[in-house]
């Protein structure tokens, strides 16, 4: 028995959209069936949790000073605590909230300006292409710390000029990852056919390609926000994150990793564990999500 001619798929014609929804919902039962990819969403929804009630979570106020510096860890203080006498655990919790609330924001930002550029230079080509894609090399070969450390001093530390200037410089790395995939879609036959129905540019690129290059965006996704988090928590260690007394975990590493010569461990060891926790938690996530798709 033979598969009815409308249900074979032609090499170069687009899947019709039930096809693509069931492709999806595929890629979606095998990451979730992953061991990594749950490990990392329990990870990461433990921070999410904490950052989104941190003053219910934390048994005492991140900014209280208390009786007790340097208080070694304890059933009292779980963390310890730190110069002035405020409790590690609480404000490592407390953190959570900054660095939840910028980086998530810049990846998609990044992703969303970057998927647009990247459309725009892969399917339009000619001297838009050219003169694009020597802007997008000339950022790739800065230093991204270092850019955004400058961009930051200069524009002041604000969450809305991190993640500006965060999704800036994400924006040309997703935007090449974006090109090549339509590149390879733009002299498909269903593009072709698109283009002979007088289609225009806009509904070809956004309704013909775009739900065919969604499996690098969505990988792009994933691993533009480990590296947001990184990001975040590297230009608050280096001063360009949200100023005293906030509870910031690259500023609470930044404040007191020099203590650590004096015994005091435990000041920066729990901060720097929480950032560590939620980059390896992100990436155990975006590794799942890629090798099911790059599979698919």
């Amino acid at each position: 028995m033979t598969d009815h001619p409308s249900s074979i798929v032609v090499p170069g014609q687009m899947p019709d959209v039930s096809e693509r929804k069931q492709a999806r919902r595929e890629n979606w039962r095998l990451i979730r069936r992953r061991p990594a990819f749950l490990i990392g969403m329990a990870i990461l929804l433990v921070w999410v949790v904490c950052a989104l009630f941190p003053l219910t979570i934390a048994p005492h106020h991140p900014l209280d000073f208390r009786t007790g510096l340097n208080q070694s860890p304890s059933w009292d203080h779980p963390f310890g605590t730190d110069q002035t006498g405020r409790d590690v655990f609480s404000r490592v919790i407390a953190g959570a909230r900054d660095i939840l609330r910028i980086a998530p924001a810049a990846a998609v930002l990044g992703v969303l300006f970057g998927v647009i550029l990247g459309m725009l230079m892969g399917y339009i080509r000619g001297w838009f292409d050219i003169i694009a894609s020597r802007i997008v090399e000339s950022f790739l070969a800065l230093p991204v710390v270092l850019v955004g450390l400058l961009a930051v001093t200069t524009m002041g530390n604000s969450a809305w000029v991190v993640i500006g200037v965060v999704a800036a410089l994400f924006t040309p790395i997703v935007a090449r990852t974006v090109r090549a995939a339509v590149l390879a879609e733009r002299e498909l036959d269903y593009v072709t056919s698109a283009k002979l129905r007088g289609e225009s540019t806009m509904f070809i690129m956004f309704r013909e390609i775009l739900p065919n290059v969604m499996g690098p965006i969505v990988v792009e996704l994933t691993v533009r926000l480990g590296y947001a988090v990184f990001t975040v928590a590297t230009l608050s260690f280096l001063g360009a994150g949200p100023p005293p007394p906030s509870p910031d975990w690259g500023s609470q590493v930044s404040d007191n990793y020099s203590s650590i010569v004096s015994g005091f461990w435990w000041r920066t060891f729990f901060p720097a564990g929480a950032i560590a926790s939620l980059v390896i938690s992100v990436n155990m996530i975006a590794d799942s999500v890629q090798s099911v798709m790059e599979a698919s």
